[in-house]
């Protein structure tokens, strides 16, 4: 399969016109260009074009390249070390940093919370919506005020999510789907998966075992459902905002201040105001900046 041989090198952004080497389109790069650009969205898996490929490509090798350093976040009044920066300071419980405006709400909401326990505009903020929707309507459902944040659109990916039939139902006992919500988004079904897992690279003819290469499995009913992630997280998403929780779309956060006597403010940017809340959940995924954040140094 050319589609599993071929080299792509990438220097900066690439067009969609980018080709191979031999000038000559290769099979992969023929699909995903016949591949819609409407539906993407933010997160794992929601860009299917082949420019966004291609800049994945970029990011792995970015990634790969990078090398590992330490930073003792503990050592403290000692900003540089070995010629390293500190992180930025995305999460902080430093009265000093942060944006000022979420600390001078959150200690005027603080101040009276002993009389009213809704002092602040939330129990849990959850950001990040893709999968976060989920977790807020369970909370939702518990009588918690819950708001959602989502940096681009609320929506799901074009591509199908990989799951079983068992791990949806769970999801039906806690209140969050519902069974015409299931019925609604599963598109595909299939008695199991093949898995197989190499220890090294080499041509082959026939399984991995076989080949000496590696080995194989069979997992029956094991991520074995297509589900159409627009249609699930939209009617996730009714379902919250019926239950009176809070969607903020096209919102990304640029920081958050923590106390622990009061609770956290988020920083919604100079054009909006910040939001509190006493819970903060982070569902942004990989691209997350509290992970990056906590990560300093690390290479996942």
């Amino acid at each position: 399969d050319d589609a599993t041989k071929v080299e792509v090198k990438v220097t900066s952004l690439s067009p969609l016109s980018e080709r191979t080497e031999g000038g000559e389109k290769c099979r992969t790069q023929r699909i995903m260009e016949k591949t819609s650009s409407e539906g993407q969205t933010g997160g794992a898996g929601g860009v299917s074009t082949w420019d966004a490929f291609l800049r994945a490509e970029q990011n792995w090798s970015r990634l790969k390249s990078s090398e590992a350093f330490s930073y003792d976040t503990k050592r403290l009044g000692q900003k540089v070390q070995d010629g390293v920066p500190p992180p930025p300071d995305f999460v902080t419980d430093d009265g000093g940093k942060g944006n000022p405006r979420c600390w001078s709400k959150l200690r005027e909401q603080g101040a009276m919370a002993g009389e009213d326990e809704k002092a602040l505009d939330y129990d849990v903020v959850v950001c990040g919506g893709t999968l976060g929707i989920f977790v807020a309507v369970a909370l939702q459902l518990k009588g918690h005020r819950v708001a959602v944040l989502e940096a681009g659109k609320l929506q799901g990916r074009e591509q199908e999510w990989n799951i079983s039939m068992d791990e949806l139902l769970e999801l039906v006992e806690l209140g969050v789907l519902s069974m015409q919500d299931i019925d609604d988004a599963v598109k595909t079904e299939f008695p199991g998966c093949r898995s197989g897992f190499k220890n090294r690279e080499a041509p082959t003819k026939g399984s991995y075992f076989e080949n000496g290469i590696g080995y194989e499995c069979f997992t029956p009913d094991v991520l074995n459902l297509g589900v159409a992630p627009g249609v699930l997280i939209k009617n996730v998403a009714k379902r919250f905002e019926d239950l009176g929780g809070t969607i903020m779309e096209k919102t990304p956060l640029k920081g958050v201040v923590v106390s622990e006597s009061l609770g956290a403010a988020i920083d919604l940017g100079e054009e909006q105001e910040p939001i509190t809340s006493r819970l903060v959940l982070d569902c942004m995924g990989n691209g997350s900046p509290v992970s990056r954040h906590q990560r300093y140094g690390m290479k996942p």
